[in-house]
């Protein structure tokens, strides 16, 4: 999960046809009695790319530090570092903000002005700012397999929710851009804090069935524990790349019922299907 391009003519011709589908008589017999599941979705590398995007502009402001303070023998992964110390320190703190990762490059570059001592234009800060906030405007773009996916959840007669962390506005708007709206509709559950406390207002504010709802997300912190800390089953698909906040230690988990581990979102269908 991290905190918001479009996907492309190909995603929406699937899409079309996806929200078109109507599994006709036959198909409705056939799903008759067999159970269904809400299902809720994390949407930063689960649904979507995101890390990466983040990665780049990362690298990029490390760059543009190599420039400023590179005399100074500063390296770009000191730059890193104390970028990801600030940023982990804010989140814990501000929670999913959208002026946290901008502000990070900023307190970063403040941080490394005082440990050299050289003159700091305020012109170089607010580049800082305004490339971090640049990640906003990336063509993110679904994961494989996403679109075919949540098109069959949906005509099984699954209800699919998002529950994701960040800016309403920035993550609406990012479902948008990929086109994924029509299966979510208005099902969209935003948090500043995403954590077992505000996973459970959502539950009991929406009145979820927790027997029967499922947690599907990529990272341990944000998706895994709290869904297993509030009852609901879990099913953890490790992302393409890591954002180190994703990481935590949970008791050593082997797979059950209520939780599952699997290679990618399109392994997700058939394993609910098992407990239908």
């Amino acid at each position: 999960m991290r905190r918001g391009g479009s996907a492309g003519s190909a995603c929406s011709d699937e899409l079309f046809r996806a929200v078109r589908f109507s599994p006709g008589e036959e198909g409705r017999t056939a799903l008759a009695g067999r159970k269904t599941f809400s299902i809720l979705f994390d949407l930063d590398d689960t649904l979507i790319h995101c890390n990466k995007y983040f990665d780049e502009v990362i690298e990029r402001f490390a760059s543009y530090m190599m420039e400023w303070f590179g005399e100074y023998g500063l390296t770009k992964q000191e730059v890193k570092e104390k970028q990801l110390e600030l940023d982990l320190a804010g989140i814990a703190k501000e929670g999913f903000t959208a002026e946290r990762f901008p502000e990070s490059f900023a307190e970063t570059y403040d941080y490394f002005c005082r440990k050299t001592g050289r003159p700091c234009p305020p012109a170089e800060r607010a580049i800082a700012l305004e490339l971090g906030y640049s990640v906003y405007d990336s063509d993110f773009e679904l994961y494989p397999g996403v679109v075919d996916t949540l098109f069959r959840l949906q005509a099984e007669g699954h209800t699919l929710s998002l529950f994701t962390g960040g800016v309403a506005r920035i993550q609406k708007s990012k479902v948008e851009k990929v086109n994924l709206g029509p299966f979510f509709e208005d099902r969209i559950h935003v948090a500043r804090h995403k954590n077992a406390e505000a996973l459970d207002a959502i539950l009991t504010e929406n009145g979820f069935d927790r027997s029967m709802t499922w947690m599907v997300g990529n990272s341990l912190r944000t998706d895994i524990a709290p869904a297993l800390e509030c009852g609901i089953g879990a099913i953890y698909i490790p992302p393409l790349s890591n954002w180190a906040y994703d990481m935590t230690d949970l008791p050593k988990l082997e797979p059950s019922e209520r939780f599952l581990a699997l290679d990618s979102i399109g392994d997700v269908p058939d394993a609910l299907a098992k407990f239908r």
